[in-house]
């Protein structure tokens, strides 16, 4: 079960598709600043009875397309998990502040689907970013859109958690549209993943470029 504590909507994102009032709100600072770029590799979790050229591919850039079609088998037989393709990157942590940042694209008809995790080795996740309801983001189950409209659009999306505090933020776009805690316990490592999970349409497809990662 997530344990996820609050979550909290950041006033002030005044740009199309970001929820929040439009105000004249000061700019924000870069979510980079006063963190180092670092390199990582990943495998793809795609569906089991499929080869990976079926649901991942690269195209020019590069630019990672990964999607699913209701009904697929999960990554592995027998596991009791939604159907993904998703890039499972190999770095790890457990009490240090850390940061994923890309540019993603999600195509029209996308529902239901998480494009986006801060994992955790012994589940649960500090950041689950799903899409909904034509392109509104939510954090895991939250009710309230943390951005609206963004089917068929590149944005720029930045999730960062850092377990020694339990604090994660969220950004699309340079503005901060969502913070909050997350109780994480001092023996869980985690880990970044990206891509389409689960789907309640026929078909989930994401798209990722310009991907980076930041570490305190």
């Amino acid at each position: 079960m997530r344990k996820l504590l609050t979550a909290l909507a950041i006033a002030g994102a005044t740009l199309p598709g970001v929820v929040g009032p439009a105000a004249h709100a000061a700019p924000q600072a870069d979510p980079t600043a006063g963190l180092k770029q670092y390199s990582d590799t990943f495998s793809v979790q795609h569906p089991y009875d499929l080869d990976q050229s079926a649901r991942f591919s690269t195209s020019a850039g590069p630019v990672y397309n990964a999607w699913i079609q209701k009904g697929d088998k999960p990554f592995k037989q027998g596991s009791g998990t939604g159907p993904r393709t998703e890039m499972r990157w190999h770095s790890t942590w457990s009490q240090t502040e850390h940061q994923w940042s890309a540019d993603v694209l999600i195509d029209s008809g996308t529902e239901g689907a998480c494009i986006m995790q801060v994992k955790g080795s012994t589940g649960g996740e500090a950041v689950y970013i799903n899409v909904h309801d034509k392109g509104n983001l939510y954090n895991s189950v939250n009710k309230t859109p943390i951005a609206t409209g963004l089917w068929g659009k590149w944005f720029h999306l930045n999730t960062d958690f850092n377990p020694a505090t339990g604090a994660f933020r969220v950004w699309i776009d340079g503005k901060q549209v969502l913070s909050g805690h997350y109780d994480a316990p001092a023996s869980k490592v985690w880990y970044f993943k990206n891509g389409v999970y689960n789907t309640t349409g026929a078909k989930a497809e994401a798209h990722f470029k310009n991907i980076t990662f930041w570490q305190k």
